[in-house]
């Protein structure tokens, strides 16, 4: 399965070779279908599965919104995690599990400050509602920068070659 999806993003890859690495080619092609799975995920519920305004659980009624998002967030983080930690960051040594509450502790930043930083911009544009849009690409693309870093160096890392010698001494 590795190898289907990776020659299949690989195909796209050559017109964008001076521009970007395959592996930077990679993680933008798996984190944007992910994306996309994620819309259509809540698309999906928002449209066919929720009918009512306010949905109830049981124990919890949530606002049909609110809901599809749960939905939009059940199907994406799985899907990423494991499409980063099989197909693009298959080079680290870190036990998954380890990986696993890295990568959730990574969500829940993202969750968290997503919600600030658009809250933020759209308070101080809302005089502008035409800028909104521009606010939520500008919020996603910083929020795509700093998980690629923090899933880099941090959920996926990889021990240095001299960091083994280092420790023997």
């Amino acid at each position: 399965m590795r190898k289907a999806i990776l020659a299949i993003i690989d195909f796209f890859h050559p017109p964008f070779k001076k521009f970007i690495s395959l592996h930077n080619f990679r993680y933008m092609a798996t984190g944007g279908g992910t994306l996309l799975l994620g819309i259509l995920s809540y698309y999906f519920a928002y449209f066919v599965i929720f009918k009512t305004e306010e949905v109830n659980f049981g124990t919890i009624v949530l606002q049909r919104e609110t809901a599809s998002l749960l939905v939009d967030y059940i199907v994406a983080i799985p899907t990423s995690f494991l499409l980063n930690k099989y197909v693009i960051f298959t080079h680290s040594e870190l036990k998954g599990r380890v990986q696993l509450f890295r990568f959730l502790n990574l969500q829940f930043i993202n969750i968290l400050a997503t919600y600030v930083f658009l809250k933020f911009l759209l308070e101080l544009l809302r005089d502008y509602p035409t800028l909104s849009i521009l606010s939520r690409i500008l919020v996603s693309v910083s929020m795509a920068l700093f998980s690629y870093l923090y899933q880099h160096y941090f959920t996926f890392s990889v021990k240095k070659i001299g960091d083994k010698k280092a420790k023997k001494d």
